[in-house]
């Protein structure tokens, strides 16, 4: 056999051996998706037929994956379910989604962009909790800390929330938790926020003008996940002789473009 015969031997082969390594990689995948589907157990031969695949291969493809967890076999039946490896799996993906150190980056750079006080926060019992905080490199800084718990209605932070959420829960909460003056400047009117909600909507941004605390002005918008739902919210605050209301809205904007880039990052594909 002359030598390049040989070689395109030697290429057939090897090309066949790929081929061949993802098309097991399709079955593995398919089985999954085929357990995932069924929400019970599954036989061989249910496998078999309904991925096209002889008996025999579909009994050696799900003995090699219960060896390493991803399926788990009932002795009593001899049936085939998802395994407790896929659970592990997932749990490692959903902390690799745990908002805090995701959204870290987006505070620091904000701070840097702004020499303000950036937050993170969530929603929790109609509640804005703060998560984590960065605060300006400025002397005069904010007293927010970590834990603390204040007013969604007149807040930046629990606007920005607000607003993402169905009315019906907006309705809830406000009835639950009130509408509680803090400053001149506080929201007490349930219609008159639920326009002011429609504009956030609109703008991409909350803006808190000395409505919570006096002497300070705050930009939040919301962070959504994956599936669109409210994970979030980040904001920049800082005291009114250097956040002017032109400031403010400048701020606004860098705040919503934060918050989108963000989202991505949780697998948010809307905007």
């Amino acid at each position: 056999m002359h030598s390049d015969q040989v070689s395109a031997s030697v290429q057939a082969t090897a090309s066949g051996k790929r081929r061949q390594s993802v098309r097991s990689v399709a079955h593995v995948l398919d089985v999954l998706d085929y357990l995932d589907s069924c929400r019970d157990e599954a036989g061989v031969t249910e496998v078999g037929e309904a991925l096209g695949m002889h008996k025999s291969t579909a009994s050696r493809i799900l003995s090699t994956m219960e060896t390493r967890g991803y399926v788990s076999r009932n002795d009593i039946t001899g049936k085939y379910s998802l395994g407790m490896r896929l659970l592990e799996l997932s749990r490692t993906k959903l902390e690799q989604l745990d908002l805090r150190p995701r959204a870290r980056p987006f505070l620091e750079e904000l701070v840097r962009k702004t020499d303000e006080t950036a937050h993170l926060a969530v929603l929790d019992q109609g509640r804005v909790v703060y998560i984590d905080k960065v605060d300006t490199p400025q002397t005069l800084m904010m007293r927010s800390r970590v834990g603390y718990r204040i007013a969604a209605h007149c807040t930046a932070l629990g606007k920005a929330i607000l607003a993402e959420l169905p009315v019906g829960t907006v309705d809830s909460i406000l009835a639950d938790k009130g509408m509680t003056r803090f400053t001149p400047n506080t929201i007490t009117d349930r219609a008159v926020l639920k326009e002011h909600l429609r504009r956030v909507q609109d703008q991409g941004f909350a803006i808190d003008d000395e409505e919570h605390e006096e002497g300070i002005r705050c930009a939040a918008a919301a962070v959504l996940d994956h599936a669109g739902r409210v994970a979030g919210a980040i904001s920049v605050s800082g005291p009114t002789i250097r956040v002017s209301r032109q400031r403010v809205e400048e701020i606004g904007g860098l705040v919503r473009d934060a918050s989108r880039r963000l989202s991505s990052s949780l697998g948010y594909s809307g905007h």
